[in-house]
């Protein structure tokens, strides 16, 4: 009769929480870099520089820009969710709506333009970058847009009044509005007569 060894039940290693850490080093050295001079601008001797680790365990963590741009976003989102918009369109009056809705984008835009702003702007040049942005941040604007738009509007009236949505919802208009020194009440204000016509 023979005697069994008990299985060998997994238990997380040391090694494993040290590569854990690691790669959240890595990834805060990304957000950082991100926001202070913007993804474009990032090279990964800077990564491997901040996070105090060598190049290679940056490409170990992130074998290409598309994975270290999701977890740059996710790492970043978690600490600077975007606003709940819920409550501001429950709104029955459409510019009411608008206005509420704005009012939250632009202070949101306020609060996180030193990253979005460099995301946005290098996304344009940046293929990995423009897709995390399109399937996360252009998403939630798309589906702001469609509730913000009156149902009883159609044909060319609608395509104007998205046409004047879009724009004002882009992070670019409310910083050339900003720099004007026009603060976020009173662009929401402004947005909403661009909508009344």
């Amino acid at each position: 009769m023979s005697i069994k060894s008990p299985k060998r039940i997994y238990r997380k290693t040391t090694r494993a929480k040290q590569e854990e850490q690691t790669r959240r080093r890595i990834t805060e050295a990304v957000v950082e870099l991100h926001r202070t001079v913007g993804p474009a601008q990032t090279t990964i001797s800077d990564i491997a520089n901040l996070a105090g680790v060598g190049r290679v365990t940056v490409y170990k963590h992130f074998p290409d820009d598309a994975a270290m741009f999701r977890a740059c976003s996710d790492h970043w989102l978690a600490d600077n969710p975007p606003p709940d918009f819920t409550q501001a369109l429950t709104e029955p009056d459409e510019l009411k709506r608008a206005a509420a809705v704005f009012r939250l984008l632009y202070d949101y835009y306020r609060r996180s333009y030193d990253m979005m702003g460099k995301v946005m702007r290098d996304a344009k040049t940046m293929p990995a970058l423009a897709d995390v942005v399109e399937n996360g941040w252009m998403k939630l604007l798309q589906g702001l847009e469609d509730a913000l738009v009156p149902a009883g509007k159609k044909g060319a009236s609608a395509q104007h009044y998205r046409a004047t949505l879009r724009v004002a919802m882009d992070i670019n208009t409310w910083s050339t509005i900003s720099g004007m020194g026009i603060d976020d009440e009173t662009a929401a204000e402004l947005v909403c007569r661009w909508l009344k016509g």
